[in-house]
């Protein structure tokens, strides 16, 4: 069996823009609204939405139903054909996410790990691949932006005679 080590690697724009976007306030554009009682942080993320056929924008909540300690084993990756994933989290803990290049079979040869420092939140781009979502943490909250409508928009893959072992620095 093939076993692929990943170390995560703290996440910025310049290194993930292949994959998507980083959503944080950080060099975001922004500018004062409401009379200046409100500071708006401005396009932070390329929602990809695929439209055709019905498909439309969505705001949901994901909760981590069982903890993942590190270092964490998995062999399931997933995409998304139709239409980007944005992930924020409500709370300030960092979050640990795996990705592989878009419009390429999936090789673990190509998968590269991040971590957020705890501000920030993340935005797949249509077509990446990434692992699940997961958290050392039972029960944290993330707001998701991503799409619904009509056909398939969860490609998954289980990696044959493989694991990967991700791990933290």
């Amino acid at each position: 069996m093939k076993i692929t080590k990943l170390v995560a690697k703290p996440l910025n724009r310049e290194a993930f823009k292949q994959f998507g976007d980083v959503i944080e306030l950080e060099g975001a554009k922004n500018f004062s609204i409401n009379d200046g009682r409100v500071q708006r942080y401005h396009d932070l993320a390329d929602v990809q939405i695929d439209t055709q056929n019905g498909g439309r924008a969505i705001v949901s909540y994901f909760k981590i139903n069982e903890a993942k300690p590190f270092p964490h084993c998995f062999n399931l990756l997933e995409k998304h054909p139709k239409g980007s994933q944005a992930f924020i989290p409500t709370d300030n803990e960092p979050v640990v996410l795996v990705v592989g290049p878009k419009d390429k079979p999936l090789d673990s040869d190509t998968l590269q790990a991040f971590v957020t420092n705890g501000h920030q939140g993340f935005n797949f781009h249509t077509g990446v691949w990434h692992m699940p979502l997961i958290s050392e943490r039972k029960d944290r909250l993330f707001v998701i932006v991503d799409r619904s409508g009509p056909g398939n928009n969860c490609d998954e893959v289980t990696l044959e005679n493989e694991t990967i072992e991700l791990r933290l620095q």
